[in-house]
């Protein structure tokens, strides 16, 4: 293999390593980036949902405290609000969504499902665990990002609903009935809040980003690459080039087509190197022609 040849496969192999390596990091980067946006968003939803329970528990459901026995308010109950706002929300943001699931819910309708139960006994098992940050396929194959928080009954006032049949107000009992939602307990965890966001659409951005970035990092490497081909090929290897062949022709006994060679279009330090070979050459061909004069004076 000529040097040229393997100069230019040591450039390329450099530069090749280095689009992989930059590509690698700025993807885990992107990757990262985009994660924690999306965590974001889902937190911020989640708060609200928080904020819009405590709203309800702490300004409207006194408002309902003289009436409950005769007339139960749906919109009275922080559950129902709550989960009632981002039904709204999702009329036009279908991705996300926020529920509340229990083991023994009041309404059926929010009982938990098979890998919300899982949820539920992880935050049973660890009381210490105040959050949960996961991914998951839906049914339909879309991946997904959650935020899960334990409910726990944290009020007196959530077991004027939920402790026994007997106290809880008749009016609850005529819509829900009273086989379900009841033999809660203070301070215990039944149930979790979920806010679900989409992940696919951030990760494809990402995805994006990293390959444009990666199209611009090829770009300079093979713009670089071709001067720097050229200047290797210039002051370099065209040089090292022409003195291999002149020397190799001086050592073949070639002496007399040698001429001085041209220093002025090299570097420095092939300028050095072609003095060097030129005085050789001088030193030579003065040898050869003493050598030449003392033999024909012989004769």
């Amino acid at each position: 293999m000529k040097l040229q040849s393997r100069v230019s496969l040591v450039i390329f192999s450099m530069f090749l390593l280095g689009w992989i390596i930059a590509g690698f990091f700025t993807y885990t980067l992107e990757v990262k980036n985009a994660r924690n946006n999306i965590i974001h968003s889902a937190k911020l939803l989640l708060n609200t949902a928080i904020s819009v329970r405590s709203f309800t528990s702490e300004e409207l459901q006194p408002l309902f405290t003289n009436t409950i026995d005769q007339e139960f308010i749906p919109q009275s109950v922080p559950s129902y609000t709550a989960q009632k706002v981002f039904e709204h929300l999702s009329e036009d943001y279908q991705e996300y969504q926020y529920s509340e699931r229990v083991l023994n819910p009041t309404n059926r309708k929010d009982l938990a499902e098979e890998w919300q139960v899982e949820l539920i006994r992880r935050f049973t098992e660890k009381p210490d665990l105040k959050e949960i940050i996961e991914e998951r396929l839906t049914k339909q194959g879309e991946a997904i990002l959650y935020i899960a928080q334990p409910i726990t009954v944290d009020q007196e006032s959530c077991l004027v609903c939920h402790s026994t049949p007997e106290v809880a107000p008749p009016s609850m009992i005529k819509i829900y009935g009273d086989s379900n939602g009841f033999g809660w307990k203070i301070n215990e965890i039944i149930g979790t809040r979920i806010v679900t966001v989409p992940v696919t659409a951030e990760k494809q951005q990402a995805r994006g980003k990293v390959l444009a970035y990666l199209l611009l990092i090829a770009s300079i490497f093979l713009v670089t690459y071709a001067i720097i081909g050229i200047i290797v090929k210039r002051w370099i290897l065209s040089p090292l080039d022409t003195i291999s062949r002149l020397t190799e022709e001086i050592s073949l006994g070639k002496i007399e087509i040698i001429k001085s060679l041209d220093t002025t279009s090299y570097t420095s330090e092939f300028g050095k190197l072609t003095d060097s070979v030129n005085r050789l050459l001088i030193s030579l061909n003065k040898a050869l022609f003493e050598n030449e004069q003392k033999a024909k004076k012989k004769e």
